[in-house]
């Protein structure tokens, strides 16, 4: 199947567009919850391990809605370089599918070598 180049343009803004709300409103809606609970103290200190963020969204913890807002906002560009690859991919253009896939493993390198 291939793309015409606005079909793709369009599908990178709108992940970008959408992936900015999405976790905007994540911190809205974990701030409304922070601020109906009023026996649990501000948290400060480092955020919560990346193991307990879905027992604790489970839990609906208020300061697990808003890491996940904030973890959504960072996956963002991440997923903004996928939709772009894989658009290049569908275009036949091979050298920004390439580019695309090269930046894309220059931050998840980098990601895992900060741990």
């Amino acid at each position: 199947m291939r793309t015409t180049p606005q079909r793709a343009t369009a599908w990178v803004a709108a992940t970008l567009k959408w992936g900015s709300y999405l976790s905007a409103a994540l911190m809205l809606v974990g701030a409304v919850l922070l601020l109906g609970e009023t026996d649990r103290p501000i948290q400060v200190g480092p955020p919560m391990p990346l193991r307990l963020l879905p027992g604790e969204l489970l839990d609906a913890s208020p300061y697990a809605v808003m890491q996940a807002g904030v973890l959504l906002l960072l996956l963002t560009p991440v997923v903004r370089l996928v939709m772009a690859a894989i658009s290049f991919w569908l275009e036949r253009e091979r050298r920004y599918t390439l580019v695309s896939l090269g930046v894309l493993a220059i931050i998840l390198v980098s990601v895992f070598l900060s741990r």
